[in-house]
Formats: C-alpha cells, sequence, structure tokens
C-alpha cells in the first residue's frame, strides 16, 4: 500500500466510523487482529463501546483532520474533537457546555487494514471546558 493509500484509509475511518457512526465499516477497515492499546477491551469490541460512550456524552461530536503524515505503516494524526456535553461523562452531568481540544492517534495499517491504534486526547482541557472545575 502507498503512503497515500494509507492516510486514506484512516481518513475514511474518521470520517465513517467515527463522525459518521457507521459501525459497519469495520468490517473492511479493522484487522481481525487489532489492537487497541486505547480502549478496553483492547480490540474491536472496545473501539464500539468507546464510541457509544462517546456520543452518549457529545451527541453530534466532531473530529476534524488537522494534520495528517505517513511513514511507512505508520499514519500519524493531530486533530480536533469539539462537540457540546449534552450527556453524563466521567460521573458528570451534561452541562450543554461546548468544547474544542487536541487530539492525536498513530494508526499502523497493513494491506488496507487497521491493525493498531495509540490515542490521546487533552483530557484536562475537555474536562475544564465542560465544567469540571467549576
Amino acid at each position: 500500500m502507498s503512503f497515500n493509500s494509507n492516510k486514506d484509509v484512516i481518513t475514511r475511518f474518521i470520517t465513517e466510523f467515527w463522525n459518521g457512526n457507521n459501525l459497519d465499516v469495520l468490517d473492511e477497515l479493522l484487522d481481525p487482529a487489532y489492537y487497541d492499546y486505547s480502549s478496553e477491551p483492547r480490540n474491536r469490541e472496545g473501539l464500539e463501546r468507546l464510541l457509544a460512550i462517546t456520543n452518549a456524552a457529545f451527541p453530534g461530536h466532531e473530529t476534524i483532520i488537522e494534520e495528517i503524515a505517513c511513514e511507512g505503516d505508520t499514519v500519524a494524526v493531530c486533530e480536533t474533537f469539539r462537540g457540546t456535553h449534552s450527556g453524563s461523562f466521567r460521573g458528570l452531568p451534561a452541562s450543554g457546555k461546548q468544547f474544542e481540544v487536541g487530539r492525536y492517534h498513530f494508526f499502523k495499517v497493513t494491506n488496507g487494514k487497521i491493525t493498531s491504534q495509540r490515542g490521546l486526547i487533552d483530557l484536562p482541557s475537555l474536562l475544564q471546558q465542560i465544567g469540571a472545575n467549576n
């Protein structure tokens, strides 16, 4: 696969799965041995669970790709994650507050399939913006 093909896989993952809530696209995009360093359990089930939690807390959330780079089988993505806190999150009741935070992911893509991902979100900023420190 070319660098551009690997980037296309990840762009599609973010657009169709994360923003579009299309669980079926995972059949095409995830390797059967997919490993997720950021979710529990560390597989497809954990990824689907993370999306469900996110949708419940921040319905209509959006991830915007700010930068995407590829080297070998690794695709790095700098994202902006934004939405409105409309449901419970980490025990915090909905505040109705909008937020916008940075998020970073590193994906491994082999033969057109995502084999793993690692992610990091600016959680302190998110919590502050939705009123956790007030």
